[in-house]
């Protein structure tokens, strides 16, 4: 993983199943960053799933709700 990804997973770890926003993410994942679009966040959590999935593929740890942000979920969905 990356040091953005850890920060992210960090950033979204604290509460699980509680929905942040790109927004509030941006500067736990990206301290440093200046001007940088919230999109980028997106890219990230994306990132971040892929490797997840290497852990465990028939889980989905990272919940998304189109228009509201991201959480970690807490049950760890599975597909079947």
């Amino acid at each position: 993983m990356t040091r953005r990804e850890v920060l992210l997973l960090r950033a979204l770890s604290p509460e699980p199943g509680h929905m942040l926003t790109r927004s509030r993410l941006l500067e736990p994942a990206l301290p440093q960053a200046l001007d940088v679009n919230v999109r980028v966040v997106a890219t990230h959590t994306e990132n971040l799933r892929k490797k997840l999935a290497t852990v465990s593929a028939e889980h989905d740890w990272i919940r998304s709700v189109h228009g509201v942000g991201f959480a970690v979920d807490p049950q760890a969905r599975q597909d079947t």
